[in-house]
């Protein structure tokens, strides 16, 4: 009876373990099954847009550097002219310019860029055989996570493209097949990318870089600080050349151009009363590649003078990259002789000053008068160093209502000034970067002092400083009280340089009429 139930046992033991076995294979053969001719996910990741950078391998030295922005200087009135000058939109120093010299040969780097947020792309799947399998619109944002479903162990063409908008991408032409698809008549910015893609059981990755098809330009005007008045009309500003619209093949992003080229027109802002630097909205150029384009205004009109048909001519505009076009103007000027070289520094005595032996207390006034002959563009003065504030009159009439103080915390004269595009002294730089620094730590050379006050001709003020010594000058706006309309006469000139003392006074410039000449 014992070996009965023994015997019972043992045969249960071995259904039992046959059921197992059975199952553990039925599994293995499902999962082998998976892998051999299962689903595969891809998951799209839009690293941004790829921007060609210009460099040049000059030749001789066997080094590789990036191309020096060459300028172009053209004549605008007998007494004025801008230099032009046309860079690589990507890079600050870089650049392929108006023609590149002799001796040099262009080599081309990129640099990616991220897609604006929300701006519309396509990803259109071809399998091997090009046969069109699907496709699906992507929305560029961070919340983007839609995965395109394939059959793994298969390699698939995939193609992506843009044109730049939030509201729509264009529809492919003959798209069933890749060698016959086609994006037709693109008048936006057409952005491209393909790549052949092995494809795995599970999860797949496929990095994505959109690239330009075409060009695109932003025209960037600006006066030379010594220059007084403003930019008060443009008139029909043009880029040439260009074409209506192009077709692009999906197969290999081979582009043919529609109709006949003409130019396109560069669209600015309003101007209003006037403005001393305006950038335009970037010109898309749908053209082959061009060494000889054309920007042109029909008419300017700068510092009270009008000029027709003025035109920069030579540009080398390659297909695929972002350009800035820089158009900076000046007058042509030298100095009257009869201006003064101002130079003191008077140390601290308690909250006054030790001036040539005598204290003077907080809230007492430093000054030097000096005369400017007449000129017929104004007054110019420079300070190279500073100890902290100052004021001018002219003629008698002061050129600002009220002492105009670069350091805070001053009880006598509140700080006053700061930066055009918020920057402040002794605090933040809104371009990034090192804070400014105080007016007293910087010095100034001839060519970038630390402060230019220029009166025009018609008595306006405008002012510009620097954000670290010998550096760049950048406008300068009162926060507190206003410059004043200063009689500038075309005879003699009293001028009376002013600073309230605050301790340690100090003050390194000079001030000299200006007088237009022809330009050389």
């Amino acid at each position: 009876m014992i070996l009965q139930v023994q015997i019972k046992k043992s045969w249960s033991a071995l259904a039992l373990s046959t059921l197992i076995c059975g199952s553990l294979y039925s599994c293995k053969e499902s999962k082998d099954s998976v892998a051999t001719s299962g689903k595969a996910s891809v998951n799209i990741q839009l690293l941004g847009v790829e921007n060609p950078v210009v460099t040049t391998k000059k030749a001789g030295n066997g080094t590789s550097s990036s191309t020096t922005a060459q300028t172009v200087v053209v004549p605008f009135t007998r007494t004025s002219s801008f230099e032009a000058t046309l860079t690589n939109g990507s890079s600050a120093t870089s650049g392929n310019l108006l023609r590149a010299s002799s001796g040099s040969r262009a080599a081309v780097t990129e640099e990616i860029t991220p897609l604006a947020a929300n701006v519309k792309y396509k990803i259109v799947v071809y399998n091997s055989n090009g046969e069109y399998v699907t496709e699906k619109t992507y929305t560029n944002s961070s919340t983007n996570s839609d995965e395109i479903a394939l059959d793994a162990e298969q390699t698939y063409t995939f193609v992506a493209y843009s044109v730049n908008s939030t509201a729509s991408v264009p529809t492919v032409t003959a798209q069933t097949t890749l060698s016959n698809a086609s994006l037709d008549n693109i008048s936006a910015d057409l952005m491209y990318f393909k790549k052949d893609l092995t494809v795995h059981s599970g999860d797949n990755n496929l990095d994505v870089v959109l690239k330009h098809k075409y060009s695109e330009v932003t025209t960037n005007l600006s006066m030379a600080t010594e220059m007084t008045g403003a930019i008060t009309s443009l008139v029909s500003p043009t880029i040439s050349p260009t074409h209506p619209s192009a077709n692009l093949k999906l197969a290999d992003g081979t582009i043919s151009y529609n109709g006949t080229t003409s130019t396109a027109t560069v669209q600015f802002p309003l101007l209003g009363a006037g403005l001393r630097s305006v950038s335009s909205v970037p010109t898309l150029l749908i053209h082959p590649g061009e060494t000889n384009g054309s920007f042109n205004f029909g008419s300017i009109t700068i510092d009270g003078e009008t000029k027709t048909n003025v035109s920069v001519v030579g540009l080398q505009i390659l297909p695929g990259q972002r350009y800035n076009l820089n158009l900076n103007f000046k007058t042509c000027t030298q100095p009257v002789t009869g201006g003064a070289d101002l130079n003191w520094n008077y140390a601290a005595s308690g909250g006054g000053a030790v001036v040539d032996g005598v204290v003077v207390p907080a809230g007492g006034v430093v000054e030097k008068d000096l005369t400017a002959p007449g000129a017929d563009y104004g007054f110019v003065f420079d300070i190279l160093q500073l100890d902290n504030s100052f004021n001018m009159e002219i003629n008698g009439v002061k050129l600002a209502t009220q002492e105009i103080q670069f350091e805070s915390g001053i009880a006598i004269a509140p700080r006053n000034v700061q930066f055009e595009d918020g920057s402040i002294y002794n605090g933040v730089n809104t371009e990034g970067g090192a804070n400014v620094p105080q007016i007293y730590s910087m010095t100034g050379t001839a060519a970038n002092p630390i402060i230019r006050v220029v009166i025009s001709r018609d008595g306006k003020v405008t002012m510009f400083g620097s954000k670290s010594s010998g550096g760049a000058l950048y406008p300068l706006v009162l926060t507190q009280g206003s410059f004043n309309t200063v009689q500038w006469s075309t005879t003699d000139n009293n001028v009376k340089i002013t600073q309230v003392v605050q301790g340690a006074t100090k003050m390194v410039g000079s001030g000299s009429g200006r007088k237009k000449v022809a330009c050389p």
